[in-house]
């Protein structure tokens, strides 16, 4: 096993990617960690650098920005850091790597890991700046679907009616989806409640400092990852490094 070149300080705390699925202030109270804004390429190599007991993504970049990288991920289960994801990036690049070791947790996730024509865009929302605390600007379309389910269970909607409306949501580019009107009493956080379960199975594991340590051979160099580095500013792994 090798060590990324540049490798940092150590933590002790787990780094947890987080922005609109979950206020940060809220997911103090679930678990100490290092908490960083939504993730976007190159991140979670930069917090490998650091050797935390776990990396969690939770939100990640979407659009203005290239997106975490399955490979860093891959990178980071390699040097012995699990890596768990939820509710909306997370969920997606766990449903993908999940034959590699990486952990999903989650509603969400099962959906992703059970349907693969599943749209990457179903878990994204417009947010605030992360100086700004993230809030979320428009909803996602997995808490729409959750949300016209249950008010269609309710019966303030029939099957039509909320059909008609997931329809009409998935149809809109995502920074303008929003609940309608008739479902909003029934609103469902399936993103936020993902979130909580992942700091909850994470605040289990560092009480009793039971980390589970990943089985995925180191990913090998190759030119587009180490290109994807160079542009993010990082350092490059090499190979034998202490």
């Amino acid at each position: 096993m090798t060590t990324p070149a540049g490798a940092g300080r150590r933590t002790r705390k787990p780094v947890v990617f987080l922005g609109p699925s979950l206020p940060v202030a809220e997911a103090r109270k679930i678990l100490d960690a290092e908490y960083r804004p939504p993730a976007g390429q190159g991140d979670l190599y930069r917090a490998s650098l650091d050797r935390p007991p776990a990396l969690a993504l939770i939100d990640g970049i979407f659009k203005d920005a290239p997106t975490v990288r399955h490979r860093e991920i891959l990178w980071a289960l390699g040097a012995g850091i699990p890596v768990f994801g939820a509710a909306s990036m997370g969920a997606l690049r766990a449903a993908e790597l999940d034959a590699h070791g990486m952990i999903g947790i989650g509603v969400i996730f099962r959906w992703y890991r059970r349907f693969a024509l599943l749209p990457d865009d179903a878990v994204a929302v417009t947010h605030m700046p992360a100086e700004l605390g993230a809030q979320p600007l428009s909803d996602a379309l997995v808490d729409i679907q959750r949300s016209l389910s249950r008010a269609r269970r309710s019966g303030a909607l029939d099957n039509r009616a909320a059909a008609a409306m997931l329809r009409a949501c998935a149809n809109l580019p995502f920074p303008e989806r929003r609940l309608p009107a008739e479902a909003a009493p029934f609103r469902v956080p399936q993103k936020a409640a993902d979130a909580r379960a992942l700091l909850t199975r994470l605040a289990a594991l560092a009480e009793a400092d039971t980390w589970p340590r990943p089985d995925c051979p180191e990913p090998p160099l190759v030119h587009a990852w180490l290109d994807d580095l160079h542009d993010s500013g990082l350092p490059l792994p090499q190979r034998g490094a202490p």
